[in-house]
């Protein structure tokens, strides 16, 4: 008889299952988008107009544009965000954001003469040149904002455009800046679960390249104004002075519109269209009267300067081309006798200026 001995050795069997939870309590993280626009629904194009720009305000018209923004969270969890929005100088000199400009069609010739120019400033609500984050100015900085699940949050910043002086060359026509045309603004936004979130404008942040395109633009006017004018005086005269001359160069001073063409029409108290009037006496009961011209030249002979200039012919008044800046213009007078009662003599000419 055999018996055969078995040792049996035991050891432990590990089984790994998964941990299965119940679909139900799953929780997904943050899904956040954001966009922004400038006079806009935040996604689209604006456009921020400063109208129509004459000689009398392009160093100091202003205007406005609201900059909004909008953050969607599609997941089922709520946080916080933070938003920030940055703009160069635009589409001619990225920057320049202490100085903006826009300009007209130069055919990539660039002026220096700034005849096509009109400078700009773009500033926060709070006065600081909004720019950029790595350049001069500041970005806008919307804070820590809370975002709930499957939720949308709005804002807004209001933003202050202003010309900012050295204008005056500036000729007619319509002038842009496109804050669209290439990367001239930059959203960038971070999200956390907890609060404090983090700030989208700390140090080591990236800036994103979410754009929101706009333009700036103005439409430059003919304009002129009447800036000063002062008396032709022809002093004091002997009642047997004939052929008695005068002149003022500084009788009128027009500012108008760089490279725009005006025409001066002067016409005397008695309405004559040809630079023929005449002085009356301040004496009461005086009636005498002392005749005259208006002229354009010197001499006796003179060129005549009446008042049928319109906007497009000079007629017979006078023709020149603003510059922007005040512009004086001479008057002439001739009196062919004052062989009247002795007296202050004197008559009120009315200025047309026509363009």
């Amino acid at each position: 008889m055999k018996i055969n001995i078995f040792q049996w050795r035991y050891s432990p069997l590990l089984i790994l299952l998964p941990l299965l939870l119940p679909t139900g309590n799953a929780q997904a993280a943050l899904s956040v988008t954001c966009e922004a626009g400038m006079n806009t629904a935040p996604g689209g194009t604006g456009i921020v107009n400063f109208g129509t720009i004459t000689g009398t305000n392009a160093n100091n018209a202003n205007t406005t544009g609201t900059l909004s923004y909008s953050c969607t969270n599609t997941g089922d969890t709520a946080g916080f965000v933070s938003v920030c929005l940055a703009a160069d100088g635009g589409e001619y000199d990225n920057n320049a954001v202490d100085r903006r400009y826009m300009e007209r069609p130069r055919n990539g010739i660039f002026d220096f003469n700034r005849r096509r120019r009109l400078n700009f400033t773009m500033k926060l609500s709070g006065g600081q040149t909004w720019g950029t984050r790595s350049g001069a100015g500041s970005e806008y900085s919307s804070g820590q904002l809370a975002i709930g699940a499957n939720s949308t949050i709005t804002g807004s910043e209001v933003i202050n455009f202003s010309m900012n002086g050295d204008n005056n060359n500036a000729t007619q026509g319509v002038y842009t800046n496109n804050f669209g045309n290439g990367n001239h603004t930059a959203l960038t936004f971070l999200t956390s679960t907890t609060s404090p979130a983090p700030n989208c404008n700390a140090g080591g942040v990236a800036q994103q390249s979410i754009r929101f395109p706009f333009i700036v633009q103005a439409a430059i006017e003919p304009s002129c104004s009447i800036f000063a004018t002062s008396n032709v005086n022809l002093g004091t005269r002997s009642a047997s002075d004939t052929n008695i001359t005068g002149s003022n160069s500084n009788a009128i001073t027009v500012n108008c519109t760089n490279g725009g063409a005006y025409y001066i029409g002067l016409k005397p108290s008695n309405n004559n269209q040809n630079g023929e009037g005449v002085m009356s006496g301040l004496t009461t009961g005086n009636t005498d009267k002392v005749p005259y011209k208006l002229h354009s030249t010197a001499g006796i002979n003179g060129t005549i300067w009446g008042n049928t200039a319109t906007s497009t012919t000079v007629g017979n008044g006078v023709a020149d081309f603003g510059t922007g800046s005040n512009k004086s213009h001479t008057v002439f007078v001739t009196v062919p006798s004052v062989d009247v009662r002795p007296d202050n003599y004197s008559d009120t000419v009315t200025i047309n200026v026509n363009y």
